[in-house]
């Protein structure tokens, strides 16, 4: 909130003094988003560093590259009357 009401000042007055405000600001907005993603970060390292947390290292290694894997988008195509349309190809490019 304090960077936002910075940066109105300044883009009214358009002074020097104002725009050093600003960046003090902004300076200070970004460390402090620093310090809450690193905060974040070490949430399930120290969660896995405690004893419970030592039980569930390929439980949270699991959920780890799950959440890391793309969407793959589903390949179907539905008619007007909601039934699904699937045709299937074989290597020889006869219709199944």
């Amino acid at each position: 909130m304090e960077k936002r009401k910075c940066y109105k000042i300044w883009h009214k007055t358009k002074t020097a003094s104002d725009r050093n405000t600003y960046k003090e600001a902004r300076r200070n907005a970004r460390r402090s988003v620093a310090l809450a993603q690193e905060k974040t970060r070490q949430e399930p390292v120290n969660e896995l560093e405690s004893t419970a947390g030592k039980k569930n290292v390929y439980r949270v290694a699991k959920q780890m590259a799950k959440s890391r894997q793309d969407v793959v988008g589903v390949n179907c195509v539905k008619d007007a009357n909601g039934k699904v349309l699937v045709e299937n190809r074989s290597s020889e490019g006869r219709m199944e």
